[in-house]
């Protein structure tokens, strides 16, 4: 049987913490009539660049996550400002994190989860060339690896980077899969 999905009705809505991530808890009235809570990260929009340079190799960030307590190798990307539409953003960070610019193009979007509010401008930049120095926040710690394609179509595979869905868009933008 096939049910006609319906938005559920939210009932309420309290911040239960506000720090570097907003927690909210919803309480939604739900289709067979209970009520339940749901804890909710807000967050901001953000983005992720797939940055190619000229030579066929991917500019990826080291760096330790606090969430799953591991270095990852992951796309450069973090927040979109208030000031800035999520081009604007792709470009800073790409030249924050790694010290390179490159030619931006959206690759699509995505939300990040199902209990975030985070929705994701995925972006590829092309024929990405170093034109100063990474000037990080003072939270970012990163390397700057380059990684030749055949590699990074390989790490995508593995799974181990928080930008997975950003990397396969970006591969399909640029015909890479």
């Amino acid at each position: 049987m096939l049910l006609n999905i319906q938005p559920w009705q939210k009932r309420a809505e309290t911040r239960v913490f506000a720090g570097f991530r907003h927690i909210l808890r919803r309480t939604y009235h739900l289709p067979n009539g209970a009520e339940t809570d749901f804890e909710i990260k807000h967050e901001p929009h953000a983005v992720c660049v797939l940055a190619l340079t000229p030579h066929n190799t991917v500019l990826l960030v080291q760096q330790f996550r606090p969430g799953p307590e591991e270095i990852l190798l992951e796309l450069p990307g973090g927040g979109v400002e208030p000031s800035e539409d999520p081009a604007q953003a792709a470009a800073r960070e790409l030249l924050e994190e790694t010290g390179y610019r490159g030619e931006l193009e959206l690759a699509g979007t995505c939300w990040h989860c199902a209990y975030s509010t985070m929705f994701k401008h995925n972006f590829v930049a092309r024929n990405c060339v170093k034109v100063q120095e990474p000037a990080l926040d003072e939270h970012e710690f990163v390397r700057v690896v380059e990684m030749p394609l055949e590699d990074f179509r390989s790490h995508v595979r593995g799974g181990k980077m928080t930008d997975v869905a950003g990397a396969y868009m970006g591969l399909e933008k640029l015909q890479l899969l």
